[in-house]
């Protein structure tokens, strides 16, 4: 019997352990939000750029290409 209370003692032990550790962890994520929602203006995101979309290729040249590839492929 004694041994099953060691058990629950070392079980209640760690899951307020594992408790407290999630706690500080969500305390810790929101402080930092706050710190970069006030101080924003002083981390400048660069522009993005979308790159150019390739000219839009012959179909016949896609199968061509495809083929070709089938009879490197096979030998």
């Amino acid at each position: 019997m004694e041994l099953l209370m060691q058990g629950i003692v070392l079980m209640i032990i760690g899951m307020a352990t594992v408790f407290a550790f999630l706690v500080l962890l969500i305390l810790a994520m929101n402080g930092s939000a706050v710190f970069f929602r006030k101080f924003a203006h002083l981390f400048p995101e660069e522009p993005v750029h979308a790159p150019k979309a390739a000219p839009a290729a012959d179909p016949v040249a896609e199968i061509a290409i495809a083929l070709a590839a089938i009879k490197a492929k096979r030998g």
